[in-house]
């Protein structure tokens, strides 16, 4: 009886060592597919000339480019009003439009593709005497002004201007002196990219101010340039395109004719493998043990 419940034992193990590295196998394939292994490369970097430097709101469009606002100020005798700015996929200028004596706080696009902008209008914007009007302006897909509502208060758009963004891999993504952090769902540091200006008097981070994932699942981030020699409160504005941060499925071709789909649930080969594996060991276990009884 002894000598049975040995080779039992011997054999769980066997049976145990053969098992495992197809097991792990499968996990580590599994989890090493959606780790990224390196930071993404810079797919493009544009500038849209001086802008205040708390531009802000970078949104992805419905037609796959991006829109920001260039918030206003009010500096001594000077006001700079708010402005949007509508660019396409590739970060190419398409129109912007400025609305005259408007502070801006937040933008998003709506349903017919057009844009509501929340703000202020001002009134003597640079003296004591300056009144201010809460107000919600609809803008067309081109930024013309359709209708300016005023409120007692701003409008909340729903729109939240983050540091620090949740990724569609779990993890997150966030900006810090310049540059862009990539993490895992556990706060584990995946890769830094360091986005830098140049200016006439030397190298310098760039500030960056809003940061988003598109829909390709790469990064997209806004930031603005300045020098020692410029006004602090203006710089030249950025935007950039990383390449996507995860791979990307292969676009395979599909067969013709297309099969029809079967309703049957799809069943993971290693796991019937290893099932059959185990069912026929034991199996054959069983039987040897009832020749050594008989």
């Amino acid at each position: 009886m002894r000598k049975d419940i040995a080779v039992l034992l011997i054999f769980t193990l066997a049976t145990s060592l053969l098992l495992c590295p197809v097991l792990l196998t499968t996990v580590l394939s599994e989890t090493q597919s959606n780790t990224p292994v390196s930071a993404p490369a810079i797919t493009w970097r544009q500038y849209y000339g001086y802008g205040v430097n708390n531009a802000t709101n970078l949104i992805q469009t419905s037609d796959g480019g991006y829109a920001f606002i260039d918030l206003a100020w009010s500096y001594q005798i000077s006001f700079r009003p708010a402005t949007i700015y509508k660019v396409d996929s590739l970060g190419d200028m398409q129109w912007n439009q400025t609305f005259l004596g408007f502070s801006a706080e937040s933008l998003i696009q709506t349903d017919d593709y057009g844009f509501e902008v929340s703000g202020f209008w001002i009134e003597n914007p640079t003296t004591p005497q300056a009144v201010s009007t809460p107000s919600l302006i609809k803008t067309d897909s081109q930024g013309n002004v359709q209708w300016v509502r005023n409120y007692s208060s701003v409008p909340d758009l729903g729109f939240s201007s983050s540091a620090k963004i949740k990724t569609s891999d779990g993890g997150f993504a966030y900006f810090n002196d310049g540059n862009i952090t990539k993490t895992d769902s556990n706060n584990e540091m995946q890769w830094v990219i360091n986005l830098n200006y140049t200016g006439t008097d030397g190298s310098a981070p760039l500030m960056l101010i809003s940061l988003i994932e598109t829909s390709s699942g790469a990064l997209a981030a806004l930031g603005v340039g300045y020098n020692l020699f410029d006004n602090p409160r203006t710089g030249r504005i950025y935007l950039i395109k990383t390449e996507p941060f995860l791979p990307q499925p292969s676009p395979t071709a599909l067969p013709t004719p297309i099969p029809t789909p079967s309703l049957a649930p799809t069943v993971d080969t290693s796991i019937v493998i290893v099932a059959i594996v185990v069912v026929v060991a034991i199996a054959g276990l069983l039987i040897f043990l009832r020749k050594r009884k008989n």
